[in-house]
């Protein structure tokens, strides 16, 4: 094992433990959280709540509520990871060159593990001025639903400002693109593989709908920006029962990835005008289009107060001026810009290791961000 000495070093080695737990379970959910859980009430006084502890993927929420506060900050992460699916050791924590590796230690146990250690020695200090809350989630990879949840029904406030620690390679992001999931139906007619002209092929009208689609999406990338490429893609196609029956029924599963300042609805109305279409030129062709999940996008400008305060601290703490990037992906800030909330990430994970085989961390980087984010909090907080 590691051999651990400051605080900071202990975030390596939080890092390292929260790793040897596999969270892509129910079981292992429970137990990241109950991990966290033990440590913030041994060794601080925050106030710390499990929320759905009834479920399979339970969510931890810790608080430091001084009196006369008028500014609140929160960090946040999930502890939930993607299938390990395809690694030969994912849960060991081992330590080699460098690198902790397994699955979810990019993605993002150690940035998780940061923010802890930076909560935990926060708690400890005094002369704490602001509100200061800590949210671990285990449901982002699937759902994301979590914190939407404790912003819509109160269990966190509307905060000023919001941190999460998702794999950025210590760079500032701000913004990424929304995620919609759309389905496409089509009813045809069955009939005996025979007399296929007696039926409608519901796979073949699928077909032509995908044909026509792919030269809209052309289109759509064409609308690329500073934030990235919009993007839909036919990811799932099912139909048909029995290769001797015309197949009365198909469905198409679609992803959008819109631009920050976009409406998901705007695609809805374009995956209706591809159907309009084939349908004028195939009059018996019937299907429908319906969005099955939204997940919004994240936009935080540069001119906003609070962050130019993040800059300079993050400046300071590395000594190199902060550098700003958007995300590939989605994450959960999509859901608390919703609330007005201007939101970060920012975090020790390299992105490009995340979800893959050999998943890793630096491990020097972790405690070098949880110092950044204790001084964060000691500029914003006291």
């Amino acid at each position: 094992m590691y051999q651990y000495t400051s605080l900071w070093d202990r975030a390596i080695r939080f890092t390292q433990e929260l790793s040897m737990i596999n969270s892509y379970e129910a079981a292992g959910k429970h137990a990241v959280i109950a991990y966290v859980e033990k440590l913030l009430r041994n060794e601080t006084s925050a106030a710390v709540t499990i929320y759905d502890a009834d479920t399979d993927e339970p969510f931890l929420i810790a608080s430091l509520k001084p009196e006369g506060a008028v500014f609140k900050f929160l960090l946040e992460g999930h502890l939930d990871v993607v299938s390990p699916e395809g690694m030969e050791k994912p849960f060991d924590g081992i330590i080699e060159d460098g690198y902790l590796c397994g699955r979810g230690v990019s993605d993002m146990k150690g940035g998780a593990a940061a923010q802890l250690a930076a909560f935990m020695a926060a708690a400890n200090d005094d002369g704490l001025k602001q509100e200061i809350y800590l949210m671990f989630s285990t449901d982002e990879e699937y759902a994301g639903a979590e914190i939407k949840k404790a912003l819509t029904e109160g269990l966190l406030p509307k905060v000023d400002f919001t941190m999460i620690a998702e794999p950025t390679d210590k760079k500032l992001v701000i913004a990424h693109k929304g995620e919609a999931w759309a389905e496409v139906e089509f009813f045809g007619k069955s009939a005996h593989s025979s007399i296929p002209w007696e039926g409608q092929n519901a796979i073949y009208m699928a077909a032509r709908f995908i044909e026509k689609l792919r030269t809209r999406i052309q289109e759509i990338q064409e609308q690329a920006n500073e934030y990235g490429t919009p993007t839909m893609s036919v990811g799932v196609v099912s139909g048909g029962s029995s290769p001797n029956v015309v197949p009365p029924y198909a469905k198409l599963r679609i992803d959008i990835r819109y631009l920050p300042g976009q409406d998901y609805r705007q695609y809805e109305a374009t995956l209706q005008e591809v159907l309009s279409d084939c349908q004028k030129e195939w009059p018996e062709l019937k299907g429908s289009v319906k969005i099955t999940g939204n997940w919004n996008s994240l936009l935080t400008c540069l001119d906003e107060p609070v962050l130019k305060r993040v800059e300079k601290i993050i400046a300071a703490s590395t000594g190199r001026p902060a550098e700003y990037t958007t995300l590939k992906g989605w994450g959960e800030g999509g859901y608390i810009n919703m609330f007005g909330i201007p939101t970060v990430y920012y975090g020790p994970g390299d992105g490009s290791y995340s979800h893959k085989p050999d998943e890793r961390i630096e491990i020097q980087r972790i405690p070098l961000v949880a110092k950044t984010y204790y001084e964060i909090l000691r500029e914003l907080c006291f």
